[in-house]
């Protein structure tokens, strides 16, 4: 562990090192991640859209449910794409872009890190994001934000090489403006201009604050936009030329509902975000706090590069608690700032033996064991649930808690490491053991998160959405009409894998037209339908030909069969 820390050693010596660690890394963000199905929504919202265009062959439209879905360029779509054309569609061909994204990362902060400091710090870096919880988690997802954040990292730390070699040599690295261009335009091209705003917003409040010491490159900024902005213009006018003005009233309407509504329910207060990041770092952001104090020993471009992360955070956190719609990995960009002052707090720590940590060690120590503790005992009273059962009133709660859960006893296994990780870190910690203190903490937090994603992740499907998915995959390549009632999910899409033909009716229908005429038109397939114990009744009585084929898990399944005649009262 020493020769890790081994700040002498170069990049070509340590070749065998960093072999053994991006091949267990890789190993753990790759395995298990086709263990349980696709979460509602967004998992199975980006997959089902690459799996369409598997279906249409058409790799220029995002679609959902064969209908146009603009709001999201399409290159992290294009990622899954490929990985299905690779491995199938499939939960583990839907994650793999995370997982490679999340190898990718690291082996960026280690690079990075040596640059700006030295191998030390890049492996302090390396491990405060590898071992943190949100950050951790994501890569064995297949949301779309981990490879935007990377994306727009990039485009943030080649502005900040430009920013800096400017202020100490007067002269500007147009060669660094290109690749920041670049990356930015990789991240607009994956989610949409958020990716621009948020690289060019750090850079611009930098230059702000050191308007002394450079002036505004005003080429240079013409050069990062016209690049940055580009590909994805390409994109968008070629589906202009397709779909027409509509392409843009949709664009820009979805930009206004996110910033001045909670979009899809998802609303929350100011500081939603702030306590997001903070206990979502964890255990990263429990040192973030002690690092904002200026450190005498750092050379200029290392202050520079300190300030352009503060500010990166900054920059993130106030833009997403702005904005009206709060979704919790929004400000997952956070995210590298954040491990970035763990890792200046950790590499001060080990410069100075003497260094003040009682109190970082405390908080993290007891809100480590808090979490773990609740890892432990999470399991523990679903295994005992029947206790609870009569106490719990809400009809759809109290079905959902009766799932059958076939308990291995592993479950607490994620609570157990932490734990032991906790120990071992107050241990090293009071011993002034700094460096095996520390690898011991981020170490035990990340096998916990992955034990919980092998153990827990699945039984918390099955208390969720299990059954309704087990029962569309059941009708997989029938000719059917699948539909909820009542609530929204893509699961259905997905999981019946449905065809391309199936949606010549409800293309040209809002949703509530389709799912009338499912319910009371003359339909030429059966229909099926999953709906919610609390409210499948309003249904029933609104249309009697619906068929209870069965209830599980807080779901009813029903059907109806093809060829009735439309109701003249509805």
């Amino acid at each position: 562990m020493l020769k890790l820390f081994d700040k002498n050693s170069s990049i070509k010596a340590d070749t065998p090192l960093l072999l053994i660690f991006f091949s267990v890394i890789a190993f753990i963000y790759i395995s298990f991640n086709g263990n349980v199905h696709l979460f509602d929504w967004d998992e199975i919202n980006f997959a089902e859209a690459a799996r369409e265009m598997m279906v249409t062959g058409d790799y220029l439209n995002v679609r959902i449910d064969y209908e146009p879905f603009h709001e999201k360029p399409p290159l992290f779509i294009w990622m899954q794409l490929i990985s299905m054309k690779l491995f199938g569609v499939s939960e583990f061909a839907a994650r793999l872009p995370n997982a490679i994204a999340g190898i990718i990362t690291l082996f960026v902060l280690i690079n990075i890190g040596r640059k700006v400091y030295d191998k030390t710090f890049a492996y302090l870096w390396a491990l405060a994001y590898f071992g943190s919880i949100l950050p951790f988690f994501y890569f064995k997802s297949s949301i779309i934000d981990p490879v935007f954040n990377l994306f727009m990292f990039l485009g943030v730390y080649y502005l900040f090489n430009f920013t800096a070699y400017s202020i100490i040599t007067g002269r500007n690295k147009v060669k660094d403006v290109i690749f920041a261009g670049l990356f930015t335009a990789l991240a607009f091209l994956t989610k949409g201009p958020v990716g621009f705003l948020l690289v060019f917003m750090t850079w611009a409040v930098f230059w702000i604050f050191n308007t002394r010491k450079f002036k505004l490159p005003v080429k240079e900024i013409l050069i990062f936009v016209l690049i940055s902005f580009v590909p994805a213009l390409v994109w968008y006018f070629l589906i202009f030329m397709q779909q027409g003005e509509g392409l843009i009233y949709e664009f820009i309407s979805y930009q206004i509902r996110l910033l001045t509504t909670g979009d899809a329910g998802h609303e929350g207060p100011f500081y939603y975000h702030f306590v997001v990041v903070f206990f979502g770092c964890f255990p990263a952001s429990i040192f973030a706090l002690n690092s904002f104090r200026k450190n005498e020993a750092d050379n200029m471009s290392q202050i520079a590069f300190k300030h352009f992360n503060i500010i990166l955070l900054l920059v993130v956190l106030i833009i997403f608690s702005i904005v009206k719609t709060k979704i919790l990995h929004y400000s997952s960009l956070a995210y590298f700032p954040v491990t970035f002052l763990a890792a200046d707090y950790m590499y001060r720590l080990l410069k100075d033996e003497k260094r003040k940590h009682k109190t970082v060690t405390i908080s993290t120590s007891v809100i480590g064991l808090i979490l773990a503790i609740a890892l432990t005992a999470f399991p523990i009273i679903l295994m005992n649930i029947d206790v609870f059962l009569p106490q719990i009133t809400d009809k759809l709660t109290n079905a959902l808690l009766r799932a059958d859960i076939n308990w291995t006893g592993m479950e607490i296994s994620s609570g157990i490491i932490l734990i032991i990780g906790i120990c071992l870190f107050v241990y090293f910690m009071m011993k002034r053991k700094f460096v095996k203190g520390i690898t011991a903490l981020f170490i035990s937090t990340a096998f916990s998160i992955y034990f919980f994603m092998i153990f827990m992740a699945p039984v918390i499907e099955n208390y969720t959405q299990n059954s309704a998915v087990e029962f569309f995959k059941s009708l997989s390549g029938k000719e059917v009409y699948v539909h909820t009632l009542g609530y929204k999910s893509y699961a259905p899409f997905y999981y019946q894998e449905k065809k391309y033909e199936n949606s010549k009716y409800h293309l040209s229908m809002s949703g509530r037209e389709y799912e009338e005429y499912l319910l009371f038109g003359k339909i030429d397939k059966d229909a099926y339908f999953s709906a919610k114990v609390n409210n499948y009744e309003d249904y029933i009585e609104k249309q009697p030909e619906l068929e209870v084929l069965y209830e599980n898990n807080g779901y009813i399944f029903l059907k109806r069969k093809k060829n009735k005649i439309k109701f003249d009262d509805v």
